[in-house]
């Protein structure tokens, strides 16, 4: 779940304001929750962008529905997390219109509510590498030994809501990235999970991780926690007469940060125009995993890319905290090689990582700023 570190960001909730109004929602009420939280990493503010419609004639439960899939057909309103309550029926009907786009929903049953998350293109393109670098190198070591596609072809990477049952309340979480070994029997075939958090609180990172323990979801999952310093909140929309006017300008945004990038050496940030921070300073990026154990859930120490904005991938081993062959396939599926099974797989590929994060940073800047862009109508 992406949320906004430090203080509110008025650029999502100008944006959120303005997706909904060119939706069609002519009465708005938009309300950020501010909520201050101490954890290891800092102190940080979490933000939550709620959208209300204040007057509607037809029934509340419907209207806002209505409202959601209006805002999910708009514009896409960076770096924001949107609330609504609404019905399971309702939050089904969310998730069909959710898969023409990018957005993150999940359903809090307890609560009826609808959370819908719209990552930024670091947190979105981050968790995909790390996922696709898993079964990749897990595959890759399997047929090196000589194991079939029978074995091999099960692991795959998937994306979808799962749904536990609490109470009789069903609740709905969907996670960053999900590795399942398809054996062709088990409903719940989860192996390991992947949550990223970009300036998210390492607390609510932690309690997701812990979820997909806690419910029986899957036996292991992986944190990606990136940490963002340092950047500016406020920018006004800038209105051009022209798509070429607006076009052009959006060309010298481009050729600033090239140049920060890679003349001035700043490929983790900070991305600057006319002294506005469009991206921070990426301060942080580690890893940490989370085990399903007799004696209880484990948690690994961190194992860190970029550490207090310095880039240290080099110095870390490639292994992460010894994520094992056995842990993406059972047992029984290659009982007859215990030294396999247990042999470490090593996915960490620190310049990979480093030149995707650099890339994926100089896009969600240009994407903030696109966020700002206007037509005169």
């Amino acid at each position: 779940m992406s949320l906004i570190d430090g203080e509110p960001d008025r650029r999502s909730y100008a944006s959120v304001r303005e997706a909904a109004q060119r939706s069609g929602i002519k009465s708005t009420r938009i309300s950020t929750t501010v909520t201050a939280k101490k954890d290891t990493v800092q102190n940080v503010t979490a933000k939550v962008v709620t959208v209300e419609e204040v007057s509607a004639e037809e029934d509340p439960m419907e209207s806002e529905i209505s409202e959601v899939l209006k805002i999910l057909r708009g514009p896409r309103p960076s770096d924001s997390v949107l609330e609504f309550i609404v019905s399971e029926d309702g939050y089904k009907k969310i998730i069909e219109e959710r898969e023409k786009s990018s957005r993150k929903v999940s359903y809090d049953g307890k609560s009826r509510t609808a959370i819908i998350c719209f990552p930024t293109l670091l947190h979105e393109e981050a968790g995909g590498v790390v996922i696709d670098s898993m079964v990749n190198e897990v595959v890759r070591m399997l047929q090196n030994a000589g194991v079939g596609d029978d074995v091999t072809s099960r692991i795959r990477r998937i994306g979808h809501p799962t749904v536990t049952d609490s109470s009789s309340k069903r609740s709905y979480k969907e996670p960053d990235g999900l590795i399942i070994f398809d054996d062709g029997e088990s409903d719940n075939a989860f192996r390991i999970v992947l949550e990223v958090g970009f300036s998210q609180t390492y607390a609510s990172l932690k309690r997701a991780c812990l979820w997909w323990i806690e419910q029986g979801e899957a036996p292991v999952v992986v944190s990606l926690c990136l940490k963002e310093n340092h950047k500016s909140s406020g920018a006004a929309t800038q209105v051009f007469r022209t798509a070429e006017e607006r076009d052009a300008q959006k060309q010298r945004y481009i050729d600033a940060f090239n140049t920060q990038r890679r003349q001035e050496h700043r490929p983790l940030g900070p991305l600057v125009y006319s002294g506005y921070t469009w991206f921070g300073t990426l301060r942080d990026a580690f890893f940490e995993t989370y085990r399903e154990t007799d004696s209880g859930v484990v948690k690994s120490e961190p194992v860190y890319l970029i550490k207090d904005g310095v880039d240290v991938s080099d110095e870390i081993s490639r292994d992460l905290s010894a994520i094992k062959v056995c842990d993406f396939v059972p047992h029984n599926w290659l009982s007859d090689n215990d030294f396999l099974r247990h042999s470490a797989v090593n996915f960490l590929r620190p310049q990979t990582f480093m030149q995707m994060m650099s890339n994926a940073i100089f896009r969600t800047a240009l994407n903030r700023v696109k966020n700002t862009f206007a037509l005169e109508e």
